[in-house]
């Protein structure tokens, strides 16, 4: 990013509006873009002769390239990324966008914590027609608030974690139908003073040592609930993904190779892949943005694609989301759409 911040230091007004100017109308119009063209689209007066000129010159700053001879250029993945850690300005959404996320989350919030990322998800496809992934929190990561122990039948027990973010996870036990109710209360109060605070990832890791004593003495509820600790306290949709729009790429002018295109698409089925694009990024416009173009992805299939991500917060704990599509994307109305999304999640949770 500094290496990009340094170089557009070095660009001339004229430099950057030819610039500029070419990277907009490539977005528009999906098509190399000659001097003839430009020099129509500048505000500044310049002939297309000195449009050529400009553009040979950002072309040996490899910010420009042309793909053929005699046609027009097209910006680089340095390009790209000069223009967004230097060049890109904010733009706000349009109404109706911010309405249908606003509408979407309101709608999804009474299902739930998964109702609302799937519908987060939904409506980023639809409204950037790319392709769209929320990554639900870590709740590993998650601070336990308390441990709830209630018998509900004869021989079985519920134990409800509550995490201070509002999440809450239930798992049932079963448990000898001899337990007394005080024994179930006094575990319940020795769990609570000894591990809540802690992470549920740190209580899975060091329950037995926190409880070493409780052990001893021979408590076979203790027992019980140390020997299912991985089942209580490891969460198993850990960074569960939430992905909308694949076949939105097929409407892509940069697509149109079906191989390359199905390529991507299985290439995004892969949950590695996905942690790394949401979690990764070469360029951070402003806080909270990340940003990876091209090459930077450092996968060959997804070379022509690029992804914008943001975090979003529940309580304390984590998630991140973002869209992915070709690297000719509108990088300033994009980023603008996945902050918003990732705000309004970070709002409705905590209302």
């Amino acid at each position: 990013m500094s290496e990009s911040r340094s170089l557009a230091r070095e660009l001339t007004d004229r430099e950057r509006t030819v610039f500029t100017a070419l990277l907009h109308e490539y977005i528009m119009t999906a098509r190399p873009v000659g001097s003839r063209i430009l020099s129509k689209r500048l505000a500044m007066k310049l002939s297309p002769a000195s449009v050529r000129n400009v553009m040979a010159d950002l072309e040996e700053l490899g910010l420009l390239v042309q793909p053929h001879t005699s046609a027009g250029r097209i910006p680089t993945t340095v390009g790209y990324g000069l223009y967004v850690d230097s060049l890109m300005k904010r733009v706000d959404l349009r109404h109706h966008e911010r309405r249908a996320i606003v509408h979407a989350l309101k709608e999804a919030s009474l299902g739930g914590v998964t109702d609302v990322l799937d519908r987060t998800s939904e409506t980023l496809a639809r409204t950037s027609a790319l392709i769209a992934v929320v990554l639900s929190p870590n709740l590993t990561e998650g601070i336990l608030h308390k441990i709830d122990l209630v018998r509900i039948a004869s021989g079985r027990l519920l134990v409800i974690l509550s995490i201070r973010s509002g999440f809450v996870r239930s798992i049932l036990l079963e448990i000898s139908a001899s337990l007394k109710d005080h024994e179930i209360e006094a575990t319940t109060r020795l769990l609570n003073e000894r591990l809540a605070g802690l992470t549920l990832d740190q209580v899975r890791r060091t329950i037995g040592e926190r409880l070493r004593g409780a052990i001893a003495s021979g408590k076979p509820l203790m027992k019980l609930v140390i020997d299912s600790a991985d089942r209580i306290f490891r969460e198993d949709r850990v960074g569960e993904i939430h992905l909308d729009g694949t076949s939105n790429v097929f409407g892509q002018p940069d697509f149109t190779d079906l191989d390359e295109t199905r390529a991507v698409i299985e290439v995004l089925e892969d949950r590695e892949v996905i942690l790394h694009l949401l979690a990764s990024g070469s360029h951070t416009p402003e806080e909270g943005l990340r940003i990876s173009i091209g090459e930077e992805i450092g996968r060959d299939v997804l070379e022509g694609c690029s992804v914008i991500a943001a975090s979003y917060s529940i309580g304390d704990i984590e998630g991140a989301l973002g869209v992915i599509g070709p690297t000719r994307m509108n990088y300033a109305h994009l980023s603008s759409l996945v902050k918003f999304a990732a705000g309004e999640i970070n709002q409705r949770m905590e209302n």
